[in-house]
């Protein structure tokens, strides 16, 4: 499969779904601006292809849910919408979950696969990324309470 794995109407939903999960705030960027919809497209056409028709069916019920509820599709609909139709696909079960679980693989894991751009998720933690080199201060172990008797 391409790293296409998505229809283009699908793909701008799902964009859409990704920056009400992981919106840009005043503490840094969000999903859209890390390029997590790069990396969960990326994973679809290769390691979560098997992933590929409950992202289709999913992103196809939440489209036709804003469409019915406001005339328009999801990425059209305002954050309170958009945060609404979010709730609802949250209590219906598996597929708000698995999109939930791609975007922070997505936001917080290796750029090289394809999300957490310029390591904006590191950055919002604080995690410097992999170091090939530790200190010996940096290696050491705290020590670990006593273990109590039995």
């Amino acid at each position: 499969m391409s790293a296409a794995a998505l229809s283009a109407q699908h793909a701008v939903v799902l964009e859409a779904m990704l920056a009400r999960l992981i919106p840009a705030d005043d503490l840094g960027p969000g999903a859209r601006e890390a390029g997590v919809s790069r990396y969960v497209e990326t994973a679809l056409g290769d390691w979560h292809a098997h992933h590929l028709d409950a992202y289709a069916e999913g992103l196809a019920t939440l489209e036709q849910r804003a469409l019915a509820a406001h005339g328009y599709g999801f990425a059209r609909c305002d954050e309170a919408q958009q945060d609404s139709l979010l709730a609802q696909t949250e209590r219906d079960g598996a597929f708000f979950e698995l999109v939930r679980t791609h975007a922070i693989e997505g936001m917080f894991g290796d750029p090289r696969w394809g999300g957490n751009a310029g390591g904006a998720g590191w950055k919002l933690l604080g995690y410097p990324g992999p170091r090939e080199q530790w200190t010996a201060a940096e290696q050491r172990l705290e020590k670990l309470p006593a273990e109590r008797p039995r």
